[in-house]
C-alpha cells in the first residue's frame, strides 16, 4: 500500500519537473534579452561601441565599452586595454552571466553563437546592432540557449537591434 501511494507520488511530481525546467530556462533567455537591451541603450546613450560577447564553450557571456576618446573601438576583446567591462546596475559588479555557476541559472547551455559570423553582437553609437569587426549585421543574428530538453533561440534583428525570443 505504501509503495503505491509513493508511486503515485512520483507519477503526479514528474510532470512539474518538466515545467521547472522550462520556467528556469525562461528566466535565463529572459535576462539575456534584458542584457542585450540594455547594452544597446548604453551604447546609444554614453555614444561608445558596446558588445556582448558569448563564449559557447563555457556557457557564458560578458558585456564590455569602448573606453576610447572617440568611443569607436577597431579592435579588441572585453578585458583588452581599450574595452572595459561594462556595470551591471543591480550587482554593481561587470555584466557577466557564467551558466556553469549562476544560482538561478545553473546547467542552461548557450549554443551557435551567430552575429554575422562571429560570437559577438556589438552595438556602435546609433544602437545598430553590428558583429565583432564593426561590420553591420545584414541578417538576424542569433544565439540558442538549452536546459534539460528544452530550448529557445534569442534573435537580434539588423539595423533596429530589435530583440526576440523563440
Amino acid at each position: 500500500m505504501v509503495i503505491v501511494i509513493v508511486a503515485i507520488l512520483v507519477i503526479l511530481a514528474i510532470p512539474r519537473f518538466e515545467a521547472f525546467y522550462a520556467i528556469k530556462l525562461e528566466g535565463a533567455v529572459r535576462k539575456v534579452v534584458e542584457n542585450i537591451r540594455y547594452v544597446q541603450q548604453l551604447a546609444i546613450s554614453k555614444h561608445n561601441d558596446c558588445r556582448i560577447e558569448f563564449d559557447a564553450a563555457d556557457d557564458s557571456y560578458q558585456a564590455c565599452y569602448c573606453n576610447e576618446a572617440d568611443g569607436q573601438c577597431d579592435a579588441g576583446a572585453c578585458g583588452d586595454t581599450n574595452w572595459s567591462a561594462i556595470i551591471d546596475p543591480f550587482s554593481r559588479l561587470g555584466l557577466s552571466v557564467d551558466f556553469t555557476i549562476h544560482n538561478q541559472y545553473k546547467g542552461v547551455d548557450i549554443s551557435s553563437p551567430d552575429f554575422g559570423g562571429t560570437n559577438t553582437l556589438r552595438f556602435d553609437w546609433q544602437g545598430i546592432p553590428q558583429n565583432s569587426t564593426r561590420s553591420n549585421l545584414t541578417t538576424s543574428g542569433s544565439v540558442s540557449f538549452s536546459y534539460h530538453n528544452n530550448s529557445r533561440t534569442v534573435y537580434v534583428e539588423p539595423n533596429t537591434g530589435l530583440v526576440k525570443r523563440e
